[in-house]
């Protein structure tokens, strides 16, 4: 993917102060108003990109990208633990719900095992050193995971360390890519411990869903969007067109489909490009924008329809009546797990109706209009997924007073 580079530094200690950072520019606050002039650059890519999840996208090609980038640029004899790279590993982790960087470097010093944790982050504009510092990382380790734990042991003996050797940390760094916001980052917030390293940005945002697309959008201004080779030019096509797509899918998906429909994004987007007119890529996306704010007042909407002909209140009156155990009745949080699953299932018994209505020649705004007129309807069926709700919860207070299974 890239050409080997020199190896990683050995960490440094962190200035007083570490952990604090000064607020830096660039995508914090909402983005510009979007206009047929305006400048496509910065948080306003982003927020077009956030139509087709395009950070996600990046930042979970980065976290594969980025371990072997680092071990290339290794001390002979360091070991790199990737956390993501096992399956189980990574799963111990996210279920202790506490704060953890991508990756722990390892070696030996002093025959202590020296870590340092490592985290892999695409933009340092949401960076904090907290993220990566000594303390994080002692609070995953005092929760003794038994996965990490063992996977410590094998790193020991990687190392030639004895299995209970003593445990030597050190405040992590940060491994970004190398990109000209990361340096503006960098000029503002000199203390922030990171690593910049080189990408091929054709190699990485290829894979990637939406790739189609950018190419499209770059079309749309004249650029062949594969000869390009600044990492920050392909990823503001990249960002544009995988915001293009998404909007295009979600645009083109029925308001009361289950699934998003299956789009020729590439497409539908040349199709902006006739007639030809000056700020095509922007006309295009005004054009989305305004028609995405239209659909986002029919979603709202239709969200709150069982809302409204079901609402909270209810649904504690109706489980009390059933009998409900008191300690689920004074339990906010158990009873808004049991809302949460009769409105949903409630949710979809709207959908499927709204969905009739439409294949029938309704509009869906006719559709709505009868749906939320519907209220008795919807509240009868609230009322019968809340007794179910109540019998199961029932069963399982029988069974726990049993010393039966509570969870069965």
């Amino acid at each position: 993917m890239d050409r080997p580079g020199p190896p990683l530094p050995s960490p440094q200690p962190s200035p007083s102060g570490r952990g604090g950072s000064r607020r830096r520019r660039g995508l914090y606050g909402p983005p510009p108003r979007l206009t047929r002039t305006s400048p496509l650059v910065g948080r306003l890519v982003w927020h077009i990109g956030d139509w087709g999840r395009a950070s996600e996208h990046i930042g979970g090609r980065w976290e594969v990208v980025a371990g072997p980038l680092a071990r290339q640029r290794l001390d002979a004899g360091d070991q790199l633990v990737v956390l993501a790279a096992d399956p189980e590993l990574m799963a111990a982790v996210l279920t202790s719900g506490l704060a953890h960087a991508d990756a722990l470097r390892a070696w030996r010093e002093n025959g202590h095992l020296a870590l340092e944790p490592l985290d892999f982050k695409w933009s340092l504009e949401t960076a904090s050193a907290r993220q990566v510092s000594g303390e994080t990382l002692t609070r995953l380790l005092d929760s003794h995971l038994p996965r990490l734990e063992s996977e410590l042991i094998d790193v020991r003996a990687r190392l030639d360390l004895e299995p209970d050797a003593e445990i030597e940390l050190h405040d992590g760094r940060f491994i970004a890519p190398e990109h000209p916001a990361n340096r503006a980052a960098l000029r503002d917030d000199p203390r922030l411990p990171s690593v910049l390293l080189p990408v091929d940005p054709q190699a990485f945002f290829q894979p990637l869903s939406g790739w189609p697309a950018a190419r499209a959008v770059a079309q749309l201004e004249g650029c062949d969007l594969e000869r390009l080779r600044a990492l920050d030019g392909v990823e503001r096509y990249y960002r544009l067109g995988a915001g293009a797509a998404g909007a295009l899918t979600r645009l083109h998906t029925g308001l009361f489909d289950a699934e998003p429909t299956q789009v020729d994004a590439p497409a539908l987007i040349a199709a902006y490009a006739r007639p030809v007119r000056q700020g095509t890529v922007n006309a295009m996306l005004l054009d989305l924008e305004r028609r995405l704010a239209a659909r986002k007042l029919l979603e709202e909407r239709l969200a709150q329809v069982p809302r409204a002909a079901y609402p909270f209140g209810r649904l504690r009156t109706d489980l009390a009546k059933e009998g409900t155990p008191r300690q689920v009745l004074d339990s906010r949080g158990a009873l808004g797990r049991a809302y949460g699953e009769v409105t949903r299932e409630l949710a979809s018994a709207i959908r499927e109706a709204g969905y009739s209505m439409t294949t029938s020649g309704l509009s869906p705004e006719t559709a709505l209009d009868r749906l939320a007129a519907d209220q008795a309807r919807w509240a009868a069926i609230g009322g019968e997924l809340a007794r179910r709700v109540a019998d199961r919860l029932r069963r399982r207070g029988g069974e726990a007073q049993a010393g039966g299974p509570a969870d069965a």
